[in-house]
């Protein structure tokens, strides 16, 4: 069973983790739950932890602040739950090598999604308190596992579906080299940004198709197209068939 310290500034995301987290496979429990940065740092050195969670609701300094100093004694894994300015936290968040970032408020698909990830990690690579990481790259003098930024990059593109998005500009706001996160990203991921991109858009404009009574339109835009006719083209050959067809077909069969 993974343990969670719960940095909860906001004092209220307590009952909703832990009912998550009773309905989910990933074998994780709130073993305590701490409204205070001092009271977190105090906590970690006193017991073990599988990971933090921090919760930095209207206190994104004080989120910032106690990520960096976790990092001074510790290489535990870090989900921050995001608040107001996710820019500044996405970029300041990397300088602390946070393992994931989820802006707020968070739906379930994601946290869930970035349990999974950190279990495996966890179970594969991490033990509570030993050497620092393994593979860090040195960007502009920060230190940072490349795992970690595409961890960032992939939640920034599943939260911004809907909007203009380009490796250029993730790149521009993370202070990276557009290149060489494009090389980083293929090689973790096994595909390219672009289809990486492409494959979420489809994924989701399948499920509002097949859940929701939008038109078509809108699940076009929902999805980042403004133009129907390019969405209907890139609609069919990832799938196969016209979000008409494609519609009709879940309704018979479900």
């Amino acid at each position: 069973m993974h343990q969670i310290l719960l940095v909860d500034y906001s004092r209220y995301l307590y009952k909703e983790l832990e009912q998550i987290l009773h309905h989910s496979q990933f074998h994780y429990t709130i073993r305590d739950c701490v409204f205070s940065s001092s009271a977190a740092l105090d906590a970690l050195t006193k017991n073990d932890y599988s990971i933090i969670v921090v919760h930095t609701e209207r206190c994104d300094t004080a989120g910032l602040w106690l990520c960096h100093n976790i990092r001074k004694i510790s290489q535990i894994p870090i989900l921050l739950i995001g608040g107001r300015d996710h820019f500044r936290l996405v970029r300041k968040a990397l300088t602390y090598q946070v393992n994931d970032y989820l802006p707020f408020p968070v739906s379930l698909t994601s946290l869930l999604h970035s349990l999974h990830g950190l279990k495996t990690k966890l179970d594969t690579e991490y033990a509570i308190n030993t050497s620092p990481l393994l593979h860090p790259m040195d960007m502009r003098g920060k230190r940072m596992d490349s795992c970690h930024v595409i961890h960032v990059v992939k939640s920034y593109v599943r939260e911004h579906l809907c909007d203009d998005i380009t490796l250029k500009k993730i790149s521009d706001m993370l202070h990276f080299n557009c290149a060489y996160l494009g090389q980083k990203f293929k090689l973790e991921e096994k595909m390219s940004f672009n289809d990486y991109m492409l494959q979420q858009r489809m994924e989701k404009a399948k499920l509002l198709l097949s859940s929701t009574r939008l038109r078509n339109y809108e699940i076009a835009l929902e999805v980042g197209y403004k133009d129907l006719d390019w969405f209907y083209k890139k609609f069919k050959e990832y799938t196969g068939s016209s979000p008409n067809a494609y519609r009709r077909q879940t309704i018979h069969t479900a």
